[in-house]
């Protein structure tokens, strides 16, 4: 079982396969909470399990956040892809 404060460890951490795996936890909070971190982080490992959870959760609210999430890292990556553009420009 994983808790709320293991979420937080792994966001530190930017462990990202074990905040993948936090999605399938049966508790509605661990999973939002798995979620908020997995967008915030904006690895884009996260795109297709977030993908998947928008449409597939049992819950609303997971599911709105995880279409939150998702936004969150999709814009991450192009800004950071713009960033790099810019840099090698100059």
């Amino acid at each position: 079982m994983t808790r709320r404060i293991d979420i937080d460890t792994m966001r530190r951490r930017r462990d990202i396969d074990g905040l993948v795996t936090a999605l399938f936890e049966p508790e509605e909070i661990v999973r939002l909470t798995a979620v908020d971190a997995l967008g915030s982080v904006g690895d884009e490992r996260a795109l297709e399990p977030l993908e998947r959870l928008k449409f597939s959760d049992s819950d609303a609210g997971v599911r709105r956040a995880a279409s939150f999430a998702h936004a969150r890292v999709v814009g991450r990556l192009a800004d950071r892809k713009s960033a790099e553009g810019r840099s090698r420009e100059s």
